[in-house]
């Protein structure tokens, strides 16, 4: 399976901004709190909208936004 993520959502005091893509491999996602892990995953399974960015997951196109 491939993924590529590439977001920027802004909320109250904190911006995520990521960039990644993976393959096959497993992926792991960790970091210190209020690293913005769970937004990460949030934005990815469509539980929160990017304020911009780009979610390609196999070629399908699931955000595209400026």
């Amino acid at each position: 399976m491939a993924l590529t993520l590439e977001v920027r959502k802004t909320l109250p005091g904190f911006t995520l901004d990521v960039s990644w893509a993976a393959g096959d491999e497993v992926v792991t996602l960790f970091g210190p709190s209020g690293a913005g892990k769970t937004l990460t995953l949030q934005c990815l399974a469509g539980l929160m909208r990017p304020d911009s960015g780009r979610i390609v997951v196999n070629g399908t196109v699931f955000f595209d936004g400026e």
